[in-house]
């Protein structure tokens, strides 16, 4: 980031470069942000003062609410979003609906990164032993074997695609991971029907 600015300041840069140059500034400058605000949440998990509001959560209205935000984001990128549901109702789980939102959105963040133009992101939402799953699948490129066993390690994944893809702070998948286990979920990566990743998120249906 400094190089870029300072080329920038001292004039350096034709003119006909100054735009291509300003926009990959803003970029680094942009995922430093999203660097220091992982960082600064992963911090957060580990003090006294950190606190899941855990209550019954209907994650189909998570899945929705999400959806129509996703919805316009994908068609600005050009990307076909789809949203699969169960016909029947779903039943509640016990979670932060707010920490879940966040960890959907970051999970579809980083498959938006992946995808290129007339991709496709999926949005999905089933049952299945006694547990209800939210699920974020992709087109793009997809995952190795040996990205899957390092998936939610710290900057393993970034670290390893740095320069080939686009990637994230490296910290994104690891935080998605605490935050789901304090909440009594588990969280798993792997290889999508439509050619690219898949990350499911699954909670235990609520006793009542």
């Amino acid at each position: 980031v400094r190089g870029y600015a300072e080329a920038l300041a001292d004039g350096v840069v034709p003119a006909d470069r100054s735009a291509a140059t300003g926009a990959t500034l803003l970029g680094e400058a942009e995922r430093l942000t999203r660097l220091v605000d992982d960082l600064l949440e992963l911090a957060r998990l580990g003090a006294d003062e950190f606190r899941i509001a855990v209550d019954e959560v209907d994650l189909r209205e998570v899945l929705r609410a999400a959806a129509v935000v996703w919805r316009d984001r994908c068609a600005s990128a050009g990307v076909a979003l789809q949203v699969e549901e169960p016909a029947g109702p779903a039943p509640m789980v016990r979670a932060d609906a707010a920490r879940v939102r966040q960890v959907l959105d970051g999970l579809a963040e980083n498959a938006l990164r992946m995808l290129a133009s007339s991709g496709v992101l999926v949005l999905a939402l089933r049952v299945e032993d006694g547990r209800v799953v939210l699920a974020v699948r992709d087109s793009g490129p997809g995952l190795t074997d040996a990205d899957i066993a390092v998936a939610f390690d710290r900057s393993a994944l970034a670290d390893r695609y740095r320069g080939e893809r686009r990637v994230g702070t490296g910290i994104g998948l690891a935080l998605i991971d605490e935050l789901v286990c304090r909440m009594g979920g588990s969280v798993a990566a792997g290889h999508a029907a439509e050619g690219g990743a898949v990350f499911e998120v699954a909670f235990p249906i609520a006793l009542r």
